[in-house]
């Protein structure tokens, strides 16, 4: 049995593992992966943090070594979060996965 939320994003499934029903909830999360040019200090990753999540449709911002993931609540064109960081300070995204 498969069936779609009211969210796109969201589908329940059921199964049986052979002794009882199991049902899941699969959630797709949305993301892209920003690489940005300048973060260099957790000052920096913080305000480009509050810059992506100030209504851009960004749910949330995780750092990591040298790339930012950025999930969406909704699709968000490229461009818009490339401005809202290069507006932000001295950063350069030069690539969005």
């Amino acid at each position: 049995m498969r069936r779609r939320m009211k969210d796109e994003r969201v589908m329940i499934a059921c199964c049986s593992d052979g002794t009882r029903p199991v049902i899941f909830k699969i959630e797709r999360l949305d993301y892209k992966v920003l690489f940005i040019d300048g973060a260099n200090g957790e000052d920096d990753r913080q305000k480009i943090k509050s810059v992506l999540e100030q209504g851009n449709g960004v749910s949330q911002v995780v750092f990591l070594e040298d790339y930012a993931e950025v999930y969406l609540e909704k699709d968000v064109e490229d461009r818009i979060l490339k401005d809202a960081v290069e507006q932000g300070g001295e950063y350069r995204v030069f690539r969005i996965d």
